[in-house]
């Protein structure tokens, strides 16, 4: 915040497109880095990083007041959507071999566990987990996602060809008026 705030007294300065490398540069590249690995952190937590979003939102648009809404406007995801987002990505790595061989092995599909061909059999294992805490674990949240996911999107084998298509089926599921919460769960 305290970065911003001092961006926000020179943005005059500066056009728009600059003022937006100048934020990624200095806080988005320090939020977002190596977020899989703490983004199973508290909701308020994600608050305060969605709370920052806004404000670099709210410098970029710089017609907005304090309380306007602005993750309408903002040409970024919100917060929940990216973590969300770069998570399935790692995982479209792991299960397609281009990550490590330790983190790949994790993802157990149910069709290794029985040998009954059901509907079910590609989905992945799902990790027990009774607490509140394992199950905002990585490996526990990325499983659950990568289940609901329609099996479109999980087929695809380039990291990069998963991302048009989650982000293709974003879009369709705004118009729609979905939540992001809701997002993988319509087919």
């Amino acid at each position: 915040m305290s970065r911003l705030g001092q961006i926000n007294r020179v943005k005059h300065c500066f056009d728009n497109r600059t003022l937006i490398i100048i934020i990624d540069v200095l806080v988005f590249s320090k939020i977002f880095y190596f977020s899989s690995v703490w983004s199973n952190t508290s909701q308020s937590n994600i608050a305060k990083l969605q709370a920052v979003q806004n404000f670099a939102c709210r410098i970029v648009n710089s017609g907005s007041k304090k309380y306007d809404q602005t993750t309408q406007s903002a040409p970024r995801k919100t917060t929940c959507v990216y973590y969300r987002d770069s998570n399935m990505a790692f995982t479209c790595q792991c299960m397609n071999g281009l990550a490590l061989w330790y983190l790949s092995d994790q993802f157990i599909q149910r069709s290794s566990l029985s040998t009954l061909i059901t509907r079910n059999s590609q989905l992945l294992s799902i990790p027990l987990f009774e607490t509140e805490t394992g199950q905002r674990t990585f490996y526990y949240r990325v499983v659950s996602l990568w289940n609901a996911m329609p099996r479109s999107i999980k087929l695809s084998q380039l990291v990069a060809h998963f991302k048009i298509l989650m982000r293709k089926r974003l879009l369709m599921d705004s118009k729609l008026n979905l939540s992001s919460t809701e997002f993988f769960r319509v087919y």
